[in-house]
């Protein structure tokens, strides 16, 4: 994976684009390097239902809250990247505090995208 992002989303993204196990990223052609952007920024995913434990939890970890302007929640290392929610590295007690910044963050997004 050229880019800093969990193996599974990267096979995933690689997947739905039509890339094989045995492409190499500099032999990929430049319209299948822009499949890949665009299914990544403008991909939609289909949730179905809880996790295998049939409940939600809290896990830590996540993108580093020195990569992230919270004026805008624009990532600081690919302009043009928003970040919400969980993907965060915030820690908190389940409940209250995470649904917060959650909403927070996610409306601080929405508005960074929207003045960008």
């Amino acid at each position: 994976c050229p880019i800093p992002i969990p193996k599974r989303l990267w096979v995933s993204l690689v997947t739905s684009v039509g890339v094989g196990a045995q492409n190499r990223w500099a032999e990929l052609s430049k319209k299948t390097v822009h499949q890949l952007v665009q299914e990544l920024t403008q991909g939609r995913y289909l949730i179905q239902g809880k996790g295998v434990f049939k409940e939600e939890f809290v896990t830590c970890g996540g993108v580093s809250l020195k990569e992230v302007n919270f004026k805008t929640m624009e990532s600081r290392q690919c302009p043009g990247l928003y970040f919400a929610g969980e993907i965060l590295d915030i820690d908190g007690i389940t409940g209250g505090f995470n649904f917060q910044s959650a909403w927070t963050t996610g409306w601080l997004g929405g508005q960074g995208i929207g003045n960008s």
